[in-house]
């Protein structure tokens, strides 16, 4: 049997094409630009406008606005530029209101994913928003994400790790602020464990940085390849995993051998004992993401030391021998964990099981939800008649995660085309566990109890 078939040759040629060209193409060489790690007594206001204004200058540079359109959804770089830089609500801190019962002395950090932006997290900010209109909530920007994907190659964590720290430390200084929360989103999550265990405090005593909890949604704790490892080394000699036509404005598309470094880096050691949170968490994760180990993050939370204010939301499997497996295995079982059966998805949502991006959006969002402008159809990239079709509005597409194709027949269900999950059926259940969550007045049984 010939393994060189048109299905096997076009997708590697295209891959070879694109790669060629990405040696000359701007879109995928550094820029010098990259978004960079402020000096601590830079006002958070200040290094959200500079970022923003820094942002809309490379792609004017890299990407400038001709006619062509660059992003699906057809946005300007000024658009672009305001999706992924970070932010802070309200804008003027002289806005913020003193109403304890409206969220006052609240603050709520917010930490992107790999390769994404702030954007991926405005779901979030909008929600906590409407229920605590005192709060401050702030985004940061991880160094070498929002400008052009070609930034990307000089990631390193160590600058993560710093915007963190840069992030909280605004909070420590902020006299309005009494509470802090951590929220990450992806790799988002596997910085704040990472500060967690670099600057630990006993349960009786009070943290000096006002951290009171974190909400830790598609909560990575490790890799799902187990090829991760290889990323540090081959990153040395090969830039680029896999690349693409970069058509998101909200994210990269391409992934760098240099970013997978720097999640392995971060996450090589996090299963370890020295990491078991020992503060409150709330964790949602679904059963069939691909991008990292979901079972570990299931074992992380229930080797988690963090009392009784916990809860892990868990978005089951498609497939109901993975279901049953992780039913049957001990160290995956625990308290406090919410089973969340697909079957409770409405068939509005047209969506099978969520993905590791959609956890953290509504179907309402502009961008990424149920009738968002974009569409996540990279895997049909080399295949232009199937990715029209998934781009189309029929009926018989459907939203899911990855693994969906590779389904046995008996339980694949029938589509025309999958696109990969960027919004969260479940949203509103979300919603109301992160308010319950940071509600003194809400108790961990209300919190289990909400549908």
């Amino acid at each position: 049997m010939n393994p060189f078939t048109t299905k096997t040759i076009l997708p590697l040629l295209c891959l070879l094409l694109i790669t060629a060209c990405a040696g000359k193409d701007p879109l995928f060489r550094p820029t010098g630009k990259a978004a960079a790690v402020p000096d601590d007594n830079v006002p958070f206001p200040d290094y959200v406008q500079s970022n923003r204004e820094n942002i809309e200058q490379v792609l004017n540079e890299v990407r400038p606005d001709n006619g062509e359109r660059k992003y699906l959804g057809g946005y300007s770089n000024a658009q672009v530029a305001a999706m992924r830089s970070p932010f802070q609500v309200p804008v003027n801190e002289e806005q913020r209101c003193s109403d304890a019962a409206k969220g006052a002395g609240k603050g709520f950090l917010l930490i992107h994913g790999l390769i994404d932006s702030p954007y991926l997290l405005r779901n979030i900010q909008e929600s906590l928003s409407r229920q605590y209109p005192c709060a401050l909530i702030r985004a940061v920007l991880l160094p070498g994400d929002g400008t052009v994907v070609g930034d990307s190659l000089e990631m390193d964590h160590k600058d993560f790790k710093r915007i963190v720290a840069y992030g909280i430390k605004g909070f420590q200084e902020d006299e309005q602020t009494t509470e802090l929360y951590l929220v990450g989103f992806s790799a988002g999550t596997t910085l704040a464990i990472d500060y967690m265990k670099e600057q630990p405090a006993t349960e009786a005593a009070a943290r000096g940085d006002k951290i009171k909890g974190l909400i830790l949604l598609s909560t990575s704790v490790k890799a799902k390849a187990s090829r991760a490892s290889w990323a540090p080394f081959v990153s040395l000699f090969k830039d680029w995993e896999s690349l693409f036509a970069e058509e998101d404005a909200a994210r990269y598309e391409s992934f760098a051998y240099k970013a997978g470094a720097a999640f392995y880096t971060l996450t090589k050691d996090m299963m370890g004992p020295e990491y078991a949170l020992k503060v409150p968490v709330l964790m949602a994760v679904t059963a069939d993401d691909t991008t990292v180990d979901a079972e570990a993050a299931r074992r992380f939370f229930c080797s988690s030391d963090a009392g009784e204010r916990r809860a892990l939301i868990w978005y089951q499997s498609i497939d109901p021998k993975v279901n049953a497996r992780i039913a049957q295995t001990a160290d995956l079982q625990c308290e406090n964990i919410l089973e969340m059966p697909l079957e409770d998805i409405k068939e509005k949502f047209k969506t099978v099981n969520l993905s590791h991006l959609s956890v953290p959006m509504s179907p309402e969002d502009p961008h990424y939800g149920l009738q968002g402008r974009y569409r996540h159809c990279r895997k049909y990239a080399a295949k232009p008649a199937e990715l029209a079709a998934c781009r189309d509005e029929g009926q018989d597409n459907l939203f899911g995660e990855n693994n969906v194709e590779a389904l046995p027949a008996e339980l694949k269900p029938a589509y025309r085309t999958l696109r990969r999950g960027t919004f969260n059926p479940f949203y509103e259940q979300l919603e109301d566990m992160m308010f319950c969550f940071t509600d003194d007045a809400c108790s961990t049984d209300d919190l289990l109890e909400i549908q």
